[in-house]
């Protein structure tokens, strides 16, 4: 009689499979409710469609490098430009992903004098930019403006000279509650501060032409 033990990975795999843990990859099917796709834009014919011709045009089916560096298109800009006049932005800058832009913006724009104060359900991709970052950082109670307030009034007192930054998301994804925008904008005005507003689950849906809850502070430029 030949015994043969099981290895290490299929003893692992037994023991996922008893317990009804063990997952696999499965092709996509049905309807999407788990998916960031609200508005079902990664199957939309129309994307396709511009996706195809953009390939004819000859632009690069990828990047090759950093923008800086020769990764760079006249479509980029395009885009940045025409994103920058539906949302009345002076300027607007492209990110991979909403994640990759939260990190930027947090690890480089507040400085070391500064004071980031957070609602403390915001997403954890603010958290990793504050990591990186080297400005001092408050976690605030959900969508309390007063906790806000109390929060630069005692850095101010124990000698913050800096400038506060303010941020939340219109639209909290796990709750499905919205940030009073109005109010933190005019506390961040009234702090000399900025407002940063992650819009991700509000664009495209709500606001005038889906341009987001932001859009009723269109054109302040602390926000």
């Amino acid at each position: 009689m030949t015994v043969s033990a099981l290895s290490p990975y299929e003893t692992k795999l037994a023991g996922l499979r008893r317990k009804s843990r063990l997952r696999a990859l499965a092709p996509q099917e049905g309807i999407d409710f788990t998916s960031n796709d609200y508005l079902g834009l990664a199957d939309a014919p129309r994307l396709k469609a511009a996706i195809a011709a953009a390939i004819d045009r000859g632009v690069p089916v990828g990047a090759g490098g950093s923008r800086l560096l020769r990764g760079n298109h006249p479509e980029h800009g395009a885009l940045e430009e025409e994103a920058a006049a539906f949302f009345g932005a002076e300027k607007t800058i492209y990110f991979g992903s909403g994640f990759a832009a939260n990190v930027a913006l947090f690890s480089t724009l507040p400085l070391r004098d500064d004071l980031v104060l957070h609602d403390e359900l915001i997403h954890a991709s603010v958290h990793d930019g504050i990591a990186a970052g080297k400005a001092e950082a408050v976690a605030v109670p959900h969508n309390q403006v007063e906790a806000f307030e109390r929060e630069i009034y005692r850095w101010r007192q124990e000698g913050g000279k800096g400038r506060p930054w303010i941020a939340v998301e219109s639209l909290y994804s796990m709750d499905g509650d919205c940030a009073p925008l109005a109010a933190l904008a005019d506390l961040a005005r009234k702090h000399e501060g900025v407002l940063v507003v992650d819009e991700a689950h509000a664009t495209g849906v709500f606001g005038p032409g889906g341009r987001g809850f932001a859009a009723e502070l269109e054109g302040r430029g602390n926000v």
